[in-house]
């Protein structure tokens, strides 16, 4: 079954597809009238038929909600230094395919791409991925792509801070021994951190850990830990 995003019109008992879902759902699935699809909203999933194409808008009739049933209870958040272009979106389209539940851009010394001019553009960009990759994996809602941030903002990150480090050799996260689901897994840039960013972190209690002998790419060192964690820590109590 389809899934889409939209905005409930509660009083009607209706959806409201924006443009781009309206487009995709018309000019591209070609969706019968009679087709049931799922509709994710602010205020949960529902299922829901096609009732009319309003403008440049789908309009969807609710048949009823739907429990949500795709999400993890380990809350991740992705620290993902800025990659260059295509890495970092294929870092936030595997992450949110895997679960994560937050995104969030870090400025590391090391980045080498330079977004100061183009903030408001490229974060447009990596929502719009974010959103795509909800639809593919059929997320019960779509992870959000914050602002860049500096390491200095997770000093009062309420939870557990993991950061994989290509030159810590022995500490594996399944060393750990984590009592929190509410997680921020920091992931340099191509060229690594910098040692005094490792010891920055280390003062704010990061575990810093190896992903094992080989050395990943960063955007894949995203996706591969993203999931390992959530898996390792998915069912736990």
């Amino acid at each position: 079954m389809y899934r889409f995003f939209g905005k409930l019109i509660e009083s009607d008992k209706k959806i409201i597809l924006d443009k781009q879902n309206s487009h995709h759902f018309m000019r591209v699935l070609r969706i019968s009238g009679n087709e049931e699809v799922e509709a994710v909203t602010e205020s949960g999933i529902f299922k829901a038929i096609f009732e009319n194409f309003d403008s440049e808008n789908v309009v969807l009739q609710i048949l009823n909600k739907v429990e949500s049933e795709h999400e993890s209870e380990v809350q991740l958040t992705l620290v993902q230094a800025i990659l260059k272009s295509d890495k970092m979106e294929a870092a936030i389209k595997g992450a949110v395919e895997v679960g994560v539940a937050f995104i969030n851009p870090l400025i590391a010394k090391r980045n080498v791409s330079d977004i100061d001019r183009k903030t408001d553009k490229k974060i447009d960009r990596w929502q719009k991925i974010s959103e795509v990759a909800a639809k593919q994996s059929k997320r019960d809602y779509i992870p959000q792509v914050s602002y860049p941030i500096k390491i200095e903002d997770l000093e009062k990150f309420d939870g557990e801070l993991i950061v994989c480090y290509e030159n810590e050799e022995d500490l594996r996260f399944l060393d750990l021994d984590i009592k929190s689901k509410n997680i921020a897994l920091v992931i340099g840039p191509e060229g690594g951190f910098e040692e005094s960013e490792i010891d920055k972190l280390k003062s704010y209690g990061a575990h810093i850990i190896s992903l094992g002998k080989r050395i990943l790419r960063a955007e894949t060192a995203a996706i591969t830990a993203s999931y390992h964690i959530i898996n390792c820590l998915e069912g736990e109590k």
